[in-house]
């Protein structure tokens, strides 16, 4: 039962209690927020051929999350630890409006691609946000994990509207060609996490079966069905590396650290090599930066697709 029906709110006085939530939250954080945004300076790691791909869950700019957790307060401090890991390709999960324009301006290296999943005040989206110094953008798009992708929609008992973002990049340097989506798939439907799976495999083909990364916030550990389906058509990145890094990803800002694995980077079953992977464990002075660790794969593009 939600907490205002059990405390015997009706929905109005829900909505006002979570407005004057965010405005103590707003007017407590937001000095220090405004304060400490600056454009992140991320330096270009990678070679020709390499390809870094961070994915990441923001935790949405939520007016219930006090003290540290707020994303006021925390906002700078996952910044920090984006720049830290010098991604070329990132994906954000749970990107409310407030939070996109913030990233968009403090990452100018990056151009980026979003749409929301529905029209709700607070919507989120899974932006994608890239190099532009490393990639020209041929082709960009979003579509709805449902049976109309191309409408805002959602089947198989789906909670929530549920999206995808992506991209096709062309490599600047070698003319290499790879496509990368982005998603955070149902939290309560297992069937809706699976379809939707298939339903980024129709849009890979449609496109032309380029080399991809399909990574996210998959809301499924691999004891799951979820699982076992996108690893029959993808390779789960960390297991191509001789040490594979298998902790925790949503750690509840820390209270569960023993949690499973829910964030994943999967690629095409041709197109790359995975040369490193890990969970970015980014606790600066003891503060989680978000409810999830990132996780980050060094990449490259194989010989074939470089030289194409």
């Amino acid at each position: 039962m939600k907490l205002w029906k059990r405390i015997g709110l009706g929905a109005g006085g829900a909505v006002l209690a979570g407005l004057l939530a965010f405005g103590a939250s707003f007017v407590w954080y937001y000095p220090h927020y405004r304060q400490q945004k600056a454009a992140a300076a991320v330096p270009a790691e990678t070679g020709a051929g390499e390809v870094r791909v961070m994915s990441c869950n923001l935790r949405c700019l939520n007016p219930l999350d006090f003290g540290k957790k707020n994303w006021f307060y925390r906002a700078d401090l996952l910044l920090d630890g984006v720049a830290d890991a010098a991604p070329d390709v990132i994906g954000f999960q749970e990107a409310t409006k407030w939070q996109y324009a913030y990233l968009r301006d403090t990452l100018p290296e990056y151009k980026s691609v979003i749409t929301y999943r529905d029209n709700a005040v607070n919507s989120e989206g899974c932006p994608v946000f890239y190099r532009a110094d490393r990639y020209t953008l041929l082709d960009e798009g979003s579509f709805w994990l449902s049976e109309t992708p191309g409408e805002m929609s959602k089947d198989w008992d789906a909670a929530c509207y549920r999206i995808c973002s992506y991209v096709v990049l062309e490599e600047k340097a070698s003319g290499a060609q790879f496509a990368v989506f982005n998603t955070h798939l149902d939290h309560v439907s297992d069937l809706a996490r699976i379809n939707g799976i298939h339903v980024v495999l129709d849009k890979m083909h449609e496109i032309g079966d380029l080399p991809a990364v399909l990574m996210g916030d998959m809301n499924a550990t691999e004891s799951s069905d979820t699982y076992k389906s996108a690893t029959e058509s993808f390779l789960d990145a960390k297991y191509q590396t001789q040490n594979a890094d298998t902790g925790a990803t949503y750690q509840n800002w820390g209270e569960a650290l023993q949690n499973d694995c829910i964030d994943y980077i999967f690629t095409s079953k041709t197109g790359f090599t995975v040369e490193a992977f890990r969970v970015v464990r980014y606790v600066p002075d003891g503060v989680y930066t978000s409810d999830h660790f990132p996780v980050l794969a060094q990449l490259r593009l194989t010989e074939a697709n470089t030289d194409a």
